[in-house]
């Protein structure tokens, strides 16, 4: 292997490790990292951004010494196996090509919010109970049949088991108030109980914001009302959303974001019952600060 190919590889590796600090920096400063992580895990990218630049300065003095050094190194004069990833290879170039392409996309296209396009990619779910149904699914049926009940004093009982228990329990609290508002910092769980408890919360009043968007098979007077739910990044992120209806559903165009005030109904999309809010009010209101929603880390405890 010649000096100036070991000179190169180092100076790409600094280069790309480097691009990655300045974008991880600038999307910092921007504030707009909550557009692809959610707030837990900012520590963890900071905290990486600070270990590439460690990596960069590496190799890039690594570069400079052999550039400087009069005596080659044995590294460099060694042509075996052992240092391939210092050659051009297929491999190689497929690793750089794996760093680069995502760098280049990131650079290329602006922070922005997930909305009625990714949506329609990902799908829309106005039944967010089956995620829970789903990631049980294995256990013999236990998130299915309810084991128990809670019981208002005067009103409907919510039946559940070991994994709904929880919602049971804010189904409940929901239930007592006069007005049940969606707030988002237990967005997920809400939809969730109010998903796996429709019946009982028929009639009820709700209040709930989010970004408007439409699929095919509803009818001219609905469209959903939902945020986008995020675990870790936004790769993983799930848009959640309540089924709404209105007399003016023209005034109402995909992305704008509006809070809608109504009736709790149970509809039916393509064979499912969903809750669904028969609006006595909807009006527009700028987007949040943070566009995402995150699993409440008390809920249950």
């Amino acid at each position: 292997m010649t000096k100036g190919s070991a000179f190169a590889h180092r100076t790409i590796r600094a280069a790309v490790l480097l691009a990655f600090v300045i974008f991880i920096v600038q999307t910092c400063r921007s504030d707009a990292l909550i557009y692809y992580v959610a707030p837990r895990m900012e520590l963890w990218v900071k905290s990486l951004a600070v270990g590439m630049y460690v990596l960069a300065m590496h190799q890039l003095y690594l570069a400079v010494r052999d550039v400087r050094s009069k005596k080659k190194h044995a590294a460099i004069n060694c042509t075996c196996s052992s240092h391939s990833q210092d050659h051009w290879n297929p491999s190689v170039m497929m690793m750089y090509g794996a760093l680069i392409i995502p760098l280049i996309l990131a650079y290329s296209f602006p922070n922005a919010v997930l909305g009625s396009q990714m949506a329609l990619k990902k799908g829309l779910n106005l039944s967010p109970s089956g995620i829970l149904v789903n990631s049980h699914s294995g256990d013999a049926g236990a998130n299915i049949i309810p084991n128990n009940k809670l019981q208002l004093d005067t009103g409907p009982a919510f039946p559940f088991n070991e994994y709904t228990k929880p919602y049971a329990k804010w189904a409940m609290d929901m239930y007592n108030q006069p007005l049940i508002m969606i707030n988002e910092d237990i967005y997920i769980e809400s939809l969730m109980s109010l998903d796996l408890y429709q019946e009982q919360f028929i009639g009820k009043q709700v209040q709930i914001s989010g970004f408007v968007y439409r699929l095919d098979n509803m009818n001219k007077n609905q469209f959903a009302i939902g945020r986008f739910a995020m675990r870790c990044c936004v790769a993983d992120s799930v848009p959640l959303a309540i089924m709404v209806e209105t007399d003016t559903p023209e005034r109402w165009s995909n992305d704008m974001y509006v809070v809608a005030l109504g009736t709790i109904a149970k509809r039916n999309i393509d064979g499912k019952d969903v809750v669904s809010i028969v609006a006595k009010t909807i009006e527009t209101q700028k987007a949040p600060p943070n566009p995402y929603v995150y699993g409440n880390s008390y809920f249950g405890n």
